[in-house]
């Protein structure tokens, strides 16, 4: 008999008696379950891995995505403090080519070629020197353009010498010197703004209100652009 009472009380105190008929054994075992073990009892263990599976490449991919973020943020910015370095080099070359052709001119413009031409000065290049780790980190096709700067300049070089060979004033080869070095500088100065343009850097002496933009070498510039175009144009061996 008293076996039957503690039965009894236990079933009533778990909520399964005779006065709730509606509760089957069921509901028992669902209250003493965790949240996890009902997942298992509703889920295959094949449909559990498929889901620790998917979650697991969904998890590689957010963090292959946040680290090629990082990398390319890394990489921008180590591009763009190439780019103004590069730039600075530039602009230094623009502003001595432009000092160089300034101070030429004004030297010879006291002097006579017939008279001082033993003594007639040369405007010389001003000294441009890259890093190649930093043409490494910028666009390519600007990079390719820096790095052939000096091919440029030698060219430049095959121009003049030819302005010496045809000239019977000894001036005029100086003198074509100095155009060119002006059209060097100018070359470097376009070369720059090409790059403050991709990086999105300050334009040449911002904080300079009476700064131009080498209106001088662009002249130079022009006029070399004319005169070479002009030789191209001509018959091998026929004068100017």
């Amino acid at each position: 008999m008293a076996d039957y009472f503690l039965i009894l009380s236990f079933l009533r105190m778990v909520g399964i008696d005779d006065k709730r008929p509606g509760l089957a054994p069921g509901f028992l075992l669902e209250n003493w379950m965790e949240p996890g073990q009902l997942i298992t009892s509703s889920l295959g263990w094949g449909d559990i891995a498929k889901i620790v599976l998917a979650s697991g490449v969904v998890a590689a991919l957010i963090g292959w995505v946040k680290d090629w973020i990082f990398r390319s943020r890394d990489s921008s910015k180590a591009a763009t403090f190439a780019a103004i370095d590069i730039v600075g080099k530039l602009d230094t070359y623009a502003h001595q080519s432009s000092r160089n052709v300034s101070f030429y001119r004004e030297h010879t413009a006291q002097m006579c070629s017939q008279r001082d031409y033993q003594n007639w000065p040369s405007c010389s290049y001003p000294e441009l020197e890259v890093s190649q780790d930093f043409l490494k980190l910028i666009d390519t096709e600007l990079a390719c353009e820096v790095a052939w700067f000096a091919t440029t300049q030698a060219h430049a070089n095959e121009y003049v010498y030819y302005v010496y060979s045809d000239s019977i004033d000894p001036s005029e080869g100086s003198d074509a010197k100095a155009e060119m070095v002006g059209f060097m500088g100018y070359e470097a100065y376009q070369l720059a703004s090409k790059l403050r343009a991709r990086y999105g850097l300050l334009r040449y002496a911002h904080r300079w209100e009476l700064a131009g933009e080498f209106q001088d070498l662009e002249r130079d510039w022009g006029k070399v652009k004319k005169e070479i175009a002009a030789r191209l144009s001509q018959p091998s061996g026929a004068d100017v």
